[in-house]
């Protein structure tokens, strides 16, 4: 489901250079997106390659590879929109559309798209009329098979074609059918999904250091309810045990209580103490704040590590400083894996929980 407010801003450029604003964006959308830039049906070229006899594992690399050599154009763009298991390859003349958009009056750096994506998925045979032009199509399980472009309204001649053409199993209707005015799907996954290329490097790295901060946050939040709700019943324990031992003055069992308060408060000294876990948590934190993401991690009951690349190289001693400062660790150390081009930084861990005594 799209949400408006993350909808990029949308424009469509015609084969006269004319841009028209189809949508102007949601609030968010405008600055952290890239914009679409959507091109006329008469500027694209659409061909469907198929991938039946291709491993499931290598179809979309198969079909981007026929994208780059097939290419009808000397310089070509192209994208590919998912047709069941096989794929819509669409081209245009990359030189035509730099000498378009060169004037200026487009967005700089949109993302480009064929109009015919940013349409409703149909099912059978349709014809779209579109700004200029119209444009016959053939669909399957909201999969574009076929599709086609001309400038005057298709008449049974030009219609029976296009449908010669095209290998379907449901039956053309003799006649063209009306002209469809369709609405922008703004829904479309092909056409308006987020996608990784548009997020900068800046972006990702902000994003995965405030995952990672927000992560830290909710673990240490649950560790202190966990902590808040063992010393409630530790407490409970506590005057339960006091009230049976003035009703009971039994030896024997006074004695098993005291044992089991005995417990409980060593439990509520560990749980108070810094474990594995919550050293874990604090280092994913202090990682964060130096816009570092570790590839790996080791917990151990009284030492961490975890592994960074080579570019955290200059960020090491600020973060051993941080580390250290956190009060979690002390004897931190860095050393470097030349083959694996690898920094790793290990260290100890403050007050860990000791090993339970027998008798508990």
């Amino acid at each position: 489901m799209q949400l408006d407010f993350l909808t990029p801003r949308v424009e469509r450029l015609s084969a006269d250079g004319a841009v028209d604003v189809v949508h102007p964006g949601g609030r968010l959308g405008r600055s952290l997106r890239r914009p679409i830039l959507l091109l006329a049906r008469d500027l694209c070229a659409f061909s469907l390659f198929a991938t039946a006899a291709l491993p499931r594992g290598r179809r979309r690399q198969a079909a981007a590879l026929h994208a780059r050599l097939g290419a009808p154009y000397v310089r070509s763009g192209s994208v590919l929109s998912r047709a069941g298991d096989d794929f819509g390859v669409w081209w245009w003349d990359a030189d035509r559309i730099d000498a378009l958009t060169a004037a200026g009056t487009t967005t700089t750096r949109p993302l480009i798209r064929p109009e015919t994506v940013a349409q409703p998925r149909g099912d059978g045979w349709r014809i779209v009329r579109l700004k200029r032009g119209y444009e016959a199509q053939f669909w399957t399980d909201k999969a574009l098979r076929a599709s086609a472009w001309r400038h005057d309204r298709y008449d049974a001649a030009a219609w029976s074609a296009f449908v010669r053409l095209q290998r379907a199993e449901t039956p053309a209707p003799d006649a063209p059918p009306a002209p469809a005015d369709l609405p922008l799907a703004l829904d479309d996954r092909d056409a308006f999904a987020l996608s990784p290329v548009e997020l900068t490097r800046g972006q990702m790295a902000l994003a995965a250091g405030g995952a990672a901060a927000f992560a830290s946050l909710c673990f240490a939040a649950f560790l202190a309810g966990q902590s808040h709700e063992l010393a409630k019943d530790v407490a409970g324990v506590e005057n339960e045990t006091a009230e049976i031992r003035a009703a009971t003055p039994r030896a024997a069992a006074v004695q098993n209580l005291d044992a089991s308060q005995k417990k409980l408060v060593a439990y509520r000294q560990i749980e108070e103490r810094t474990n594995p876990l919550s050293a874990a948590g604090a280092a994913i934190g202090v990682l964060a704040l130096h816009d570092l993401t570790p590839t790996a991690l080791n917990a151990e009951t009284e030492t961490l590590s975890f592994t960074l690349g080579y570019d955290a190289l200059d960020k090491v001693a600020a973060l051993i400083a941080d580390l250290e400062g956190s009060g979690y660790f002390h004897d931190v150390q860095p050393r470097t894996d030349a083959s694996a081009k690898t920094l790793v930084v290990e260290m100890k861990v403050r007050e860990a929980a000791p090993p339970l005594s027998p008798e508990l």
